[in-house]
Order: structure tokens, then C-alpha cells, then sequence
């Protein structure tokens, strides 16, 4: 989502690989060796300077397939670092669990326009990889949007594990309805493949959106988008609306939400809190019937300190984890926060590990 913190961001994308800190086995300080391994390994996957062609990388989003192969998505903006200029979505993949990456690809190229918003998902059925994303009309300087912004969602997908790529097909006429008419955005960060209860086998993924009356933005939208055909038809589910006053104040924005599958088949909403009058950059509800419904409205969290910035979720056995900065205002201190109870909106997350300290560009990639 457009916002003046964007600004601050440097045009590096780091890698935090957490997975051995986070499943290593409590040993008695007697029993470990001498030289403790670090906690954290940290590499820079996407970077100007390392890949030429690219003012700066935003957006970030990874996903495991089928065969292991780990694809790192990100958006290459070409001209400079706005949220709205000529952007190409490109990825990378690694075939030994992140430790080294092939080449910088271009899975769609803007052309001038903004392509963006990647938000990737996997059917474990088929090995099939979706890929959703967004289009507008692209800038020449580092401007946002004009409002009302024409964006417009549509989807790509791999079936040879990320080496190559489907033509785009438009979604507009199945997940745009005629009132969401201006801001639009897939993801980012993952998509689900739900994995329990009747829905079994349904792919979500989330977006945000806003409602342009002719004079000024009126409400704002965040929704899952639901297939229960693999892909091929789409459909708005789960949808959350909060009012913009005449004023222009409302209570939320919740946008760049991030989902996960808890282990009793309710589906975890995460998102940026873009704005609002409610206290907390983070806000979060549930589904319990699959992505067709929310169990209550986004509700934020005060005391989860973070920035205004996407985070993602994942779920790590009996443990959910969510990674965001720690900071409230700026966008470093990356952290892996902790939810023993499945993230039930209204308790505490717990057990926070941080990474190193690296800056205000971290996006974290999950692995």
C-alpha cells in the first residue's frame, strides 16, 4: 500500500534464514561446542548493484513447491524506487533450501506500466505454482498512484516448477467488484492451500481494496479470494468494509495481509494497519469456514510493535510465526515473533527472536 515510509527503504533485499535457529533442540551449555554456530545466516538476494537493469527491489514473497525448490518473488523497479513507475515482478530460485540462488528471472515485465503485488501459491495436488498480481498504469517519476487508481488483478502460473511462466490472464471480471474501483492489491507474501476439514484442497489468497465514489475514496476492503478448481475460477469470500468519513478519517486500513492454516482448519488474517485512528501497525481476524466468511471484524493489536510494513505468517507445528520489524516507526530490527495459541486474536504473541540488526531495508524472507 502507498505510504511515505516507503521512502526510507534502501534498495536492498535481505534474506534472514531462521529455520535452524528456530528448530534447534535446547543442548546444556557443557554439551554445545566451543564455537557456538550463529543463530541467524543472512544473505542479500536481491540487490541493484548485483542486479543491473533495477533502480531497487520491493514486495517480497517466497514459496516452497512440490520438489522442495524455493522461489523468491520480489518487484524490479526500473526507473527509480516509487510504488508506481515501470515494475517488473522477478524471481529467483534456490534447489538447496536458500543457501545458494540461481539467476535473476523476469516472471512479467511492466513495460512502462506497474506489474506488481506478487503473491504466490502452490497446489499440492497438481505442483501447479499461482502467481497474483496487479496491474496500473505506470509513472516516470516516483509518485503514487493517481486516485482513482486503475488496478486491475490477475494471475500467472508455472507447472515446470518456476523455470518458465504462463501469459497473464485478467481476474477483473471474477475478483473486482464494480465498487472496489480504485486502489487494488494481491498479497502480498503468500497464498494457502488449506489442508483440513471440507474445504481441503481450496487455494486463498488475500487483498485489499478501496471504493471510489466520483469525488473521494469511501471505504476501504480487505477480502480472501477463494478456488476450490485449482485455479481456474476465482471468487471473492471473506470481506471486511470500513467506512473513510468525510474527513477522510477511518479506524482501519487492513491491507498486505498475510495468511496461514492453524492446525484446527481456521485461517489466520494478518495485516498492515494502513493509517487508522484504532492503536497498532498490525490487525488480524480469522476465518473459520474456509475463506468464505470472517469469524469478527480485523481487530488491531497495540502491543505488537511494528512499523507499517507487509509481515508474513507461518505456521511451524503446534507454533505460529510471524515476521515483521520490531521497531513501531521504522522499518529494521527484524524479528520472529511466537504464538503458541494459534494467534487467537486478542492474546499476546510471545518468544521473539531477533535477527540482526541490518537497517531499515529488511523484509524478511521466510524459509
Amino acid at each position: 500500500m502507498p505510504s511515505s515510509l516507503r521512502a526510507r527503504l534502501r534498495s536492498t533485499l535481505t534474506a534472514v534464514l531462521t529455520a535452524a535457529a528456530l528448530l534447534a533442540p535446547t543442548v546444556p551449555a557443557d554439551a554445545r561446542p566451543a564455537t557456538a554456530l550463529p543463530e541467524f545466516e543472512q544473505q542479500v538476494l536481491f540487490k541493484a548493484s548485483q542486479d543491473p537493469g533495477y533502480a531497487c527491489f520491493r514486495i517480497p514473497a517466497i514459496v516452497r513447491t512440490t520438489a522442495g525448490t524455493l522461489l523468491a518473488f520480489a518487484e524490479g523497479r526500473v526507473l527509480n524506487c516509487g510504488d508506481a513507475a515501470d515494475i517488473d515482478i522477478v524471481v529467483k530460485r534456490s534447489t538447496d533450501g536458500g543457501r545458494t540462488w540461481g539467476p535473476l528471472r523476469v516472471v512479467n515485465e511492466g513495460a512502462g506500466d506497474t506489474h506488481g503485488n506478487p503473491a504466490p501459491l502452490v497446489d499440492r495436488r497438481t505442483g501447479r505454482i499461482l502467481l497474483a498480481e496487479t496491474y496500473n498504469t505506470g509513472r516516470t517519476d516516483a509518485g503514487n498512484c493517481s486516485v482513482p487508481c486503475d488496478r486491475t488483478p490477475h494471475l500467472q502460473y508455472s507447472d515446470d516448477d518456476g523455470r518458465t511462466w504462463s501469459e497473464p490472464r485478467d481476474l477483473s471480471d471474477e475478483i473486482r467488484p464494480g465498487h472496489w474501483n480504485s486502489w487494488y492489491a494481491t498479497g502480498p507474501v503468500h497464498g494457502i492451500q488449506l489442508t483440513r476439514g471440507r474445504h481441503a484442497g481450496r487455494l486463498v489468497f488475500g487483498v485489499n481494496t478501496e471504493t471510489w465514489d466520483g469525488g473521494r475514496v469511501t471505504a476501504n476492503h480487505a477480502a480472501l479470494i477463494v478456488s476450490d478448481d485449482g485455479g481456474d475460477h476465482w471468487r471473492v469470500g471473506a470481506t471486511d468494509s470500513w467506512p473513510i468519513a468525510q474527513d477522510g478519517t477511518f479506524r482501519q486500513k487492513p491491507s498486505e495481509v498475510t495468511l496461514t492454516e492453524r492446525t484446527d482448519g481456521a485461517i489466520l488474517v494478518s495485516g498492515r494497519e494502513q493509517d487508522g485512528t484504532d492503536l497498532g501497525h498490525r490487525t488480524q481476524t480469522l476465518s473459520r469456514d474456509g475463506g468464505d466468511s470472517f469469524a469478527t471484524p480485523f481487530r488491531d493489536l497495540p502491543d505488537l510493535y511494528t512499523p507499517q510494513v507487509q509481515g508474513a505468517t507461518l505456521r511451524l507445528g503446534d507454533r505460529m510465526l510471524l515476521s515483521a520489524p520490531a521497531d513501531p516507526d521504522r522499518r529494521r530490527t527484524m524479528m520472529i515473533r511466537s504464538s503458541y495459541d494459534g494467534g487467537t486474536p486478542g492474546t499476546a504473541w510471545t518468544g521473539a527472536r531477533s535477527s540482526p540488526r541490518t537497517g531499515p531495508a529488511t523484509p524478511t524472507w521466510r524459509r
